[in-house]
């Protein structure tokens, strides 16, 4: 049986701040944010610190064969994770 990992509140916190402090950076200010999170996480034992490191991981290579800046409201996986929350939030105020 498969259990699926609903994230952390830490987890969904560092997601937001990455993708607030990413928000109109290129590719190679992405990626200096990125060794900067790498860094951090190898010091820290925390779920958010991975998360951060993941999140800069991820807009990263999303930026990588994108000549322009990082938008949330362009990236299709940060819309998705938003509609997700947003469907939890209405089964769980129906009662679910």
């Amino acid at each position: 049986m498969s259990t699926e990992h609903e994230p952390s509140a830490q987890e969904r916190a560092a997601w937001d701040r990455v993708c607030a402090a990413a928000t109109g950076m290129n590719h190679h200010r992405a990626k200096a944010a990125l060794e900067e999170a790498r860094r951090t996480a190898e010091d820290a034992a925390d779920a958010g610190a991975r998360a951060e490191r993941d999140e800069w991981e991820r807009i990263t290579g999303a930026l990588a064969d994108h000549a322009g800046s990082y938008d949330p409201e362009a990236d299709p996986f940060v819309q998705g994770r938003l509609t997700a929350r947003s469907n939890r939030a209405q089964a769980a105020a129906r009662g679910r």
